[in-house]
């Protein structure tokens, strides 16, 4: 799938993947797609809970060889 930006959240636990992802948000345009990429297993339900707070829409999620893929389109 395609994306525009690539954040990169892997190693980050806690509310850093998160405080990451809004700031690198910022400074993106309204439908930019991000792909965020993490090798923490909580980002599966915290991804998608970030997204609805915020209103970004989660397009697809993913897990290859232990890491997990997001593409979000930011609203």
């Amino acid at each position: 799938m395609e994306y525009t930006h690539f954040v990169d959240i892997k190693g980050m636990c806690c509310s850093a993947p998160v405080i990451h992802l809004t700031k690198e948000f910022k400074q993106m345009k309204s439908n930019d797609v991000v792909l965020a990429e993490s090798d923490k297993v909580s980002m599966l339900k915290d991804i998608p809970a970030y997204c609805l707070l915020t209103g970004n829409t989660l397009i697809k999620q993913e897990e290859k060889e232990g890491l997990f893929h997001f593409w979000i389109r930011i609203k």
